[in-house]
């Protein structure tokens, strides 16, 4: 090969950092591409027909009309050739970092009590938040009055979210009790709401730390704060109380311990991975440590920390993973036995048919709309220019395998802000990100001001937008059963039929605490025979096709016990008689 074809093929190379104008336009294309995403959607080969109606729903209109604000968002950010400004911002937040966390966690608790209304919305959050009570009060499993069991618990979510016995009314969730044991503590306090917004503030210290190590720039590492904090996807769970913020957390902390590993590292990334391992399932963990395991079994020089880190895995596997499935699946008679046997492996993984494939591509949809506006595209900028680093092809692999591994998962993932199967690798994407917004270059320069000016207006802009989404789907959501009349105590029997996942409203206190009842109905008759049972004086205020909703009267209902001296709902042994 000639001087001149060399020359030409490294022209080739650099042809993208040679062209400042380059990667502005590609974002704008990017952008419309996914906005006409929304566009075809039913149309043609792209399909929601199989669908959940609640993935469905959030796909096709909140995330739609994020999707436009994102697209005009980058537009204008396409205008701004000013770096300046932007490179004062991210190194501020480079030298400073502990400030801007500070306020984020406090910015993220008040949201987690206002805008998500310091409640679990799904089911699988839910479940943790029930468990964690459980813990807080220092026992494993909830005592039931066993006779109520159908009525507190739905009966299509027994088996699925929570084990429940009708037998000896033992309660506990269907999930591996990890993230239940990290709120926990909260609970006891008194401050559920402040669990993952602390647990986000350890993703960003991580995140800044895990940056700097990579490039030893502060200035890069405030780069990757601000694209964090400028995501919805980081912000919206970490005010929610879904596990995915504690995956994170922790595989961002699994990473930067096997960044620079020795023997007490790995030791320690054990452990973490282990904790992982627990949060709910074992797959994101697994998914996220493939790479970084395999990379230590293939490097001679790394390989004798592998057995360090397998011991660590060991103990909290052991006990809080075997130890729980154990114990969780024997509660229960034969019939919740088989139903947790439908969430095995061969009914959650198969090859991929064409649903499962609309449900991954909207899936990616939605992490470019709950992401900085074009985020994903300095992710692979950042992966591709730094590819040779070991790490930063780990966090890329990470992502990827992630990405893979859900390929094969039959869900659509329901509810859940963002593309939540993906969460558990989100952290390596600002990273990444950030790996891209090095060099003085006059291309470089203007990707920075590009990608600044994308992050900027997004957190001003399209996250403001996105919380306001959450709140008022989360308000209308719980607007289906009428407000409880105060003072006094309330009984609502709800039909699952008779509304839009109604049957998500049914979340009672393990310890029966709560002011009021929310209960599966079982016909307007046995209702009324449930509740004249045990309150006779009560009268149906409100019925419709929510259900019904029963006032107990003035005076609380609710009696302390030696069991419990907290006020709390008392029912007598004695089963309920059945009408015929």
């Amino acid at each position: 090969m000639s001087a001149a074809q060399l020359r030409a093929g490294r022209v080739g190379r650099h042809d993208a950092d040679s062209q400042p104008g380059l990667w502005p336009l590609v974002g704008v294309l990017l952008s419309c591409l996914f906005l006409g995403y929304f566009v075809e959607l039913d149309h043609g080969v792209l399909s929601s027909a199989g669908f959940s109606p609640i993935f469905a729903l959030l796909l096709a209109v909140y995330d739609a009309h994020a999707a436009v604000l994102s697209t005009l968002i980058c537009c204008a950010a396409a205008f701004w050739t000013n770096c300046a400004p932007i490179d004062g911002v991210a190194a501020r937040f480079g030298r400073k970092p502990m400030i801007v966390i500070a306020a984020f966690v406090l910015a993220a608790a008040a949201l987690t009590i206002f805008v998500y209304h310091d409640a679990p919305l799904a089911m699988d959050e839910y479940a943790a938040v029930f468990q964690s009570k459980v813990f807080a009060h220092g026992r494993i499993a909830a005592q039931l009055p066993p006779y109520l069991v159908k009525w507190l618990i739905a009966p299509g979510f027994n088996g699925v979210f929570l084990f429940a016995s009708p037998i000896t009314g033992n309660a506990v969730e269907a999930y591996w009790p990890g993230f239940a044991l990290l709120l926990a503590p909260f609970q006891r306090l008194g401050l559920p709401w402040l669990c993952n917004p602390l647990l986000a503030g350890g993703a960003l210290y991580l995140t800044h730390q895990i940056t700097l190590e990579i490039t030893a720039d502060r200035r890069t590492a405030g780069f990757a704060v601000l694209f964090a904090i400028a995501s919805g996807a980081f912000v919206a769970n970490a005010i929610s109380f879904y596990s995915m913020q504690a995956h994170l957390t922790a595989n961002l902390l699994y990473a930067w311990l096997l960044m620079s590993p020795s023997r007490r590292r790995a030791f320690l990334a054990g452990l973490v991975g282990s904790l992982a391992l627990i949060l709910h399932n074992p797959v994101p963990h697994a998914l996220f440590a493939i790479p970084w395991l395999a990379s230590m079994a293939i490097d001679r020089g790394r390989r004798k920390f592998l057995l360090p880190l397998v011991f660590g895995y060991l103990p909290v596997t052991i006990v809080g993973g075997f130890g729980w499935f154990l114990y969780r699946n024997g509660i229960g008679d034969d019939l919740h036995r088989a139903a947790s046997s439908l969430s095995g492996f061969a009914s959650i993984y198969r090859w991929p048919d064409a649903v499962m494939m609309n449900a991954r591509a909207a899936g990616l949809v939605k992490m470019w709309v709950w992401a900085a506006p074009c985020l994903l595209l300095f992710a692979s900028i950042g992966f591709f220019r730094r590819r040779r680093d070991r790490n930063v092809r780990l966090l890329g692999w990470s992502a990827i395998c992630t990405l893979a591994g859900y390929m094969f998962v039959v869900f659509d993932q329901g509810h859940g802000w963002g593309y939540r199967y993906f969460h558990s690798a989100w952290g390596s994407v600002p990273i990444l990100a950030a790996c891209a917004m090095t060099g003085n270059s006059a291309a470089s320069v203007r990707l920075r001001s590009f990608a600044g000016a994308n992050a900027i207006l997004g957190l001003a802009l399209l996250v403001p937008f996105q919380l306001t989404q959450m709140q008022g789907f989360i308000e209308w959501h719980q607007a289906q059963v009428p407000a409880p009349i105060r003072p006094g105590n309330d009984v609502y029997f709800v039909r699952p039929a008779g509304g839009f996942y109604i049957g998500d409203l049914i979340q009672n206190d393990p310890n029966l605490r709560s002011k009021d009842l929310i209960l599966f109905s079982h016909g307007s008759q046995r209702d009324a025979a449930l509740v004249h049972r045990y309150w006779p004086p009560a009268t149906r205020v409100a019925w419709g096709p929510f259900g019904e909703e029963w006032n107990l009267g003035p005076i609380d209902q609710r009696r302390r016990t030696r069991a419990d001296p907290h006020l709390h709902f008392v029912f007598p042994a004695a089963p309920v008689t059945r009408s015929r």
